[in-house]
């Protein structure tokens, strides 16, 4: 696979040079993301049931939504710069996931004690959740990026991408099948969180070659050019404008998306039973297919004018959405339409972040646009539509709309990330 273009700061060789078993990896990391993204979209479905069932107020929702994100923002840039120094990013991979399955204990504990402690409980969750989602993205990006080369990078990154939507899809949709067996809702959790932890088991076992690649590539000491950089020289304005593009976006999907279980319950009588899951399935479903054509798109066209159609998609999904009533026909349809667009960021904003970044800095700079940015809007759009519907669910739709023009928004300030040459130019934006 040849690159189309050079990657700025590129030293040394790709991973994919290194090792014959590039597709090992690829593999491997997807697997991780199919666990990763299932147990983070977990976390909407239990807050539903936090309401329904143990009537939790919506401050309170809030709060352990807000903490969640907080704490994978914040972590994030931490553990980019951990593995760009040190390397051993498959193993940190699978303590993110083993992480993850732990949460769910917590969250089971919190779903069978009343409040005020299972209050406490659901929020000691959310923070343990955040620490092991901080992991993945980094990283998992990190390891495709040096394993594929730039004509390759935007498939690879789909492919992976495709796996994490496959998982939240799956993972809301069976927790209401396996809780419809006759095991109890808090009880269903201990099953996800025990599976979580053999499948970190394994992906360490997986990934122990991209451990090996990160080994010889640091010939056990600090790459030249990584760990003398600083944060702030990474973030050029091409990287500055990518973070605040992806918190805007991120802010107002994650605004809805975090709300959407609810939405449905209260607004569009889907209830909490396996109807509310299939529903939320179809929305994740959607970036099944959209991670995989985005990934390609990236490879072809102007990333920058694709990451402004994947913006504005979204905010037509949404648009539509609420013009549709009741939870079924035309409703899953713009739900499936927007989850195609919403749930297609990852090849995008992660082959962007190599076009900007140095190889050597690869982690940091995926915390950076992925951690700081996508996940500090994660943190912020729970809050902001809590904010605009002022307590009251009944004003969900209000604020669904107002995410809807904050998403078409974001589109415009694309043309300010730097241009990238290509061997075969398709340039949409000045």
């Amino acid at each position: 696979m040849s690159a189309s273009h050079p990657d700025p700061g590129a030293s040394g060789r790709p991973l994919a040079q290194a090792t014959s078993r590039p597709g090992q990896l690829l593999a491997m990391t997807s697997f991780a993301h199919f666990m990763n993204d299932g147990i983070i979209f977990f976390i909407p479905v239990v807050s539903d049931l936090l309401v329904a069932d143990r009537h939790a107020s919506t401050a309170m929702i809030t709060t352990m939504l807000t903490i969640f994100y907080l704490t994978s923002a914040g972590v994030g840039v931490a553990v980019g710069l951990l593995a760009d120094r040190l390397g051993h990013r498959g193993s940190l991979i699978a303590i993110g996931i083993a992480t993850l399955g732990l949460s769910l204990f917590g969250f089971y504990a919190a779903l069978a004690t009343a409040a005020p402690a299972g209050d406490a409980l659901a929020i000691a969750a959310a923070l343990v959740a955040g620490v092991g989602s901080s992991v993945y993205h980094p990283l998992g990006g990190s390891i495709l990026q040096l394993t594929f080369t730039a004509g390759a990078r935007g498939k690879a990154l789909g492919v992976n991408g495709a796996f994490g939507s496959l998982g939240r899809a799956l993972y809301p949709a069976l927790f209401f099948v396996i809780a419809a067996l006759g095991i109890s809702k808090p009880a269903t959790a201990i099953v996800f969180g025990g599976v979580a932890i053999l499948a970190a088991a394994g992906i360490a076992v997986g990934l122990h070659a991209s451990d090996a690649n990160d080994a010889r590539v640091h010939g056990g000491a600090q790459p030249a050019d990584a760990p003398s950089r600083s944060l702030r020289s990474l973030v050029t304005r091409s990287v500055g404008v990518l973070m605040v593009i992806s918190l805007v976006r991120s802010l107002a999907f994650i605004g809805v998306v975090s709300w959407v279980p609810i939405y449905l319950t209260t607004q569009r009588h889907a209830g909490t039973s396996t109807t509310l899951g299939v529903t939320v399935t179809v929305m994740y479903a959607g970036g099944i297919v959209g991670q995989l054509a985005f990934g390609l798109l990236a490879d072809r066209f102007d990333k920058r004018a694709v990451l402004a159609l994947n913006s504005l998609g979204s905010a037509v999904g949404i648009v539509w959405f609420l013009s549709t009533s009741g939870h079924g026909g035309m409703a899953l349809l713009s739900l499936l339409v927007f989850g195609v667009f919403t749930f297609s960021g990852f090849p995008l904003l992660i082959s962007l972040v190599s076009d900007y970044v140095p190889r050597a800095a690869s982690a940091t700079g995926n915390a950076l646009v992925w951690g700081v940015g996508s996940t500090g809007g994660q943190a912020l759009g729970p809050l902001a539509v809590s904010l605009l519907m002022g307590g009251d669910v009944a004003h969900l739709g209000g604020a669904f709309a107002a995410m809807a023009v904050l998403m078409g928004v974001s589109a415009l300030a694309t043309p300010a990330l730097g241009r990238v040459s290509r061997s075969a130019p398709v340039q949409l934006f000045g």
